[in-house]
């Protein structure tokens, strides 16, 4: 491999070399350090950023030239984080993405890309293995039941949602995330909540200490999920939005957003679920063995890095009488989790607004039932009041959206590649 960069990192014992390979996707890294000593080396794409002591490809609600995005659960990407002799892997803070970690010879590699870490511990998956992808399926049951472990020549990969790993100079453990959430009790408190993260995402991403320009970029739907993604995003200062017009099911009709993007200000660019061919196709099946959401591949992201707010997760935050869910982390579709290794290839972070204080379901949930969302509340089968407050509020006419509920992913029966090349 061709190193183009090497910086030496040091943080009170441990020593943190950053290697910058610009053949590699954007986003990529893999963490290699050995017990007993006082070094950890990262690999990394270009659009990695570094300060003292860390690594990161990653917008969190904090400043960023103290690279603190170990010490809070609103951080939308990955990165290494060094302390005293302690090294802190940072997963980010939805489901959506996850770190790799693997031991070889007595040393641990870590890595926010599978095929990265194959890559560079010469490590590959069993061909007589028939449950990979039973067993990354089983993240949807939550951070409670899925498999932890995947099988691999000479060796096996642990896998890492939501937590952080800790490497404390003997081993790698996983930890729990702070939580920085505070008690919903209103839904001024939630509102006020989603404001404040929004600045300090904001703050984040335009700070002038980075070396990658960050841009955001809305997604929109007629839906909620999404609306309100597309409110959040403007409070962030994007300018542009994507949407997709058709649905899966003919008669549900159009699922474009672009009407809820003209009352936000914002420049819409619609594509089309039915295309035949979709960029870095491979990287899709890569990630979760099936299509879900590869039609994001479609959008029009702006360069160099994007922060991308979508509403991931909505309906299980958001649906008036929903059903409690144990674990909160229970997520609805596997597709959503596809867009991992695509968005290292792209060069975007996976915002998921309703993943902001998810620790805290019960009190977003019990929110709807409140007597103040009276005036939000439609008693239907698909009533969503939280949601329909914040994007009414922020002037969209109620006609306009949330009046029935669509689907736009490709997780029908047709389960193998779409074009040749792939």
């Amino acid at each position: 491999m061709q190193v183009n960069q090497q910086l030496e990192i040091e943080s009170a014992r441990m020593r943190l070399i950053a290697q910058r390979l610009d053949s590699w996707p954007k986003l990529a890294w893999v963490a290699h350090l050995t017990p007993e000593t006082d070094t950890v080396m990262v690999h990394h794409g270009p659009g990695v950023e570094f300060g003292d002591g860390w690594v990161a490809e990653a917008v969190w609600a904090g400043d960023f030239a103290s690279g603190d995005f170990d010490r809070t659960d609103l951080v939308f990407g990955t990165g290494v984080r060094c302390r005293g002799d302690r090294v802190v892997f940072v997963s980010s803070g939805t489901v959506l993405d996850r770190l790799c970690c693997a031991k070889q010879a007595g040393s641990y590699y870590v890595s926010n890309s599978l095929p990265a870490l194959l890559a560079v511990t010469g490590m590959s998956l069993c061909d007589d293995y028939s449950h990979y992808e039973q067993d990354l399926s089983t993240i949807c049951g939550g951070l409670g039941s899925y498999n932890r472990v995947l099988p691999a020549e000479h060796g096996e990969i642990r896998l890492v949602y939501f937590d952080n790993l800790v490497f404390d100079g003997q081993g790698v453990t996983e930890t729990p995330k702070p939580d920085t959430t505070p008690q919903f009790n209103s839904y001024s408190v939630y509102r006020g909540y989603l404001t404040e993260t929004t600045k300090r995402l904001a703050a984040n991403m335009n700070d002038p200490l980075r070396r990658q320009q960050v841009t955001p970029l809305a997604t929109v739907s007629s839906g909620y999920d999404a609306a309100v993604a597309g409110v959040i995003a403007q409070e962030a200062g994007s300018r542009r939005a994507v949407t997709i017009r058709k649905a899966t099911s003919i008669w549900r009709g159009s699922d474009s957003g672009e009407e809820i993007a003209r009352h936000l200000g914002l420049d819409c660019k619609t594509c089309d679920r039915t295309a035949r061919r979709f960029p870095h196709e491979e990287s899709i099946w890569s990630h979760v063995s099936r299509p879900g959401i590869i039609n994001w591949t479609l959008f029009d992201y702006p360069e160099t890095l994007c922060l991308l707010f979508t509403g991931c997760h909505g309906d299980k935050v958001w649906e008036r009488n929903a059903k409690r869910l144990a674990d909160p982390f229970s997520i609805p579709s596997l597709g959503q989790v596809g867009v991992g290794e695509f968005r290292l290839i792209q060069g975007f972070f996976q915002c998921a607004v309703p993943y902001w204080g998810i620790r805290h379901l019960e009190q977003i949930q019990s929110l709807a039932d409140a007597p103040e969302m009276a005036p939000w509340t439609l008693d239907n089968e698909y009533d969503r009041p939280v949601p329909r407050r914040i994007v009414e509020e922020a002037g969209v006419p109620r006609e306009a959206f949330g009046q029935r509920k669509k689907n736009t992913s490709h997780e029908a029966g047709f389960l193998w590649p779409y074009s040749v090349d792939s």
